[in-house]
């Protein structure tokens, strides 16, 4: 690069202002002259980046006619060419430059402003794709059906993040933990009209918690999200009360199956006298149903526990799959068995007060699971084989499930056959 011929003029309409080299005692020293009416100016600076700055904004004042700014003292005018020196890279007036300033020290009451900055840029880097949240749940469900993620398990991700979408529809970065628990704290229950919404249960708050977290953690593998900005650890989870385990009578078992869709009995069938889970029996296939050799196989990759698992089919059990086996499918045509158990329900107490106007029939949770494994405990007397079966821990088992029936009652339960 020349070197620049001094002296340097900066002209402006007939203004012009002059720096001239200067060196003293063997420093370099540059001085910008002008002169304000018909007195002549002298400002010397020892950058000449600093004198270039202040010889453009004089001759820019004097061309407009702005001559109060010129007027400053040396200390204060100092202060204004270096302020202008830093502001040129951004393009940003002095004077929007203080505005600005001025409104994040009140919005921040006092604290730093190049720390919020930073903070702000560490939360939502620039880079950052602008993903807004419907945009990664669908992203992400597709990704999961791709992956051989079941049917029943991205259906349920799609309700439960497309509710958490219509909260949030706007970037997934702007997403905080705050929001979340805000969210979680008010889900509703659906209301049937006329009704008041009531909260959901502490388990299905925490589901919704879990859909979240397993978006959270696509988004970070995605890279549209910086890992640890949210952190889903730290939003509340839910006390779930499981309450007292509440079983089915054999007589009101045997009025399910009697008035069940017949789509819906290999899957009532199969709780009830095999005891899968609500997850497992949405996600089992009849080629795990294996009718000849006795038994059923819960893989791995459809069991809570993750472990594979043989379950024995009783004889009563086999009586009612006969007639709907098939050589491979799901055994449940339903996504959402929710509305069909809540109808059944509903016939099966009108059918009930048919024969004891005082009966009372109503459905409960997790019941055919508990229903299988008191009846089979009280039938076999082997809480550690139950345990195997039914994929929980023998302490489990003998804590909750060892005196809730009588061995009579339990042949009364698997001698429920079809009509």
């Amino acid at each position: 690069m020349s070197k620049p011929k001094f002296p340097i003029t900066v002209k402006r309409g007939h203004t012009i202002v002059k720096i001239y080299r200067t060196p003293s005692r063997g420093c370099d020293a540059y001085t910008v002259s002008y002169y304000l009416g018909e007195q002549r100016v002298r400002k010397t600076f020892a950058d000449l980046g600093l004198a270039t700055t202040e010889a453009e904004t004089v001759a820019n004042k004097l061309s407009t006619g702005e001559v109060n700014v010129l007027t400053l003292t040396s200390g204060d005018r100092l202060s204004y060419v270096r302020a202008i020196e830093a502001l040129k890279p951004t393009g940003v007036s002095l004077e929007m430059a203080a505005i600005q300033f001025a409104e994040a020290h009140k919005i921040l009451e006092g604290r730093s402003v190049v720390e919020a900055a930073r903070y702000s840029a560490k939360k939502n880097p620039i880079w950052l794709p602008k993903k807004l949240v419907p945009e990664v749940v669908t992203e992400m469900i597709e990704a999961k059906s791709a992956d051989g993620m079941s049917k029943y398990y991205t259906s349920d991700l799609k309700w439960r993040l497309g509710r958490f979408a219509e909260q949030f529809p706007g970037r997934i970065s702007l997403v905080t933990s705050a929001e979340i628990g805000d969210f979680l704290r008010g889900l509703k229950g659906l209301a049937d009209e006329g009704e008041k919404a009531m909260p959901v249960t502490g388990r299905s708050r925490n589901n919704f918690r879990r859909a979240i977290g397993t978006l959270i953690n696509f988004a970070v593998s995605r890279g549209y999200l910086v890992k640890g900005t949210v952190e889903i650890e730290d939003v509340a989870q839910a006390r779930e009360d499981n309450g007292e385990i509440e079983i089915f009578r054999p007589e009101e078992m045997a009025a399910v199956l009697g008035n069940a869709d017949e789509r819906l009995i290999p899957f009532l069938a199969i709780g009830a006298f095999a005891g899968l889970r609500h997850a497992e029996l949405q996600r089992l296939d009849w080629s795990e149903v294996r009718m000849d050799d006795g038994f059923i196989e819960v893989k791995a990759n459809k069991a809570k526990t993750a472990s594979r698992r043989l379950v024995p089919i009783q004889d009563n059990l086999k009586r009612w799959l006969k007639p709907h086996r098939k050589a491979s499918g799901h055994i449940c045509d339903y996504v959402n068995t929710s509305n069909q158990i809540d109808k059944l329900a509903e016939l099966v107490d009108k059918k009930l007060k048919e024969t004891e106007a005082t009966a009372v029939f109503a459905w409960k949770r997790n019941a055919l699971r508990h229903s299988y494994i008191s009846y089979r405990v009280a039938e076999t007397q082997k809480v550690a084989q139950v345990a195997l079966e039914a994929g929980n821990s023998p302490q489990m088992i003998f804590q909750h499930y060892r005196e809730l029936v009588r061995p009579a009652e339990a042949k009364a339960w698997f001698a429920i056959v079809p009509e």
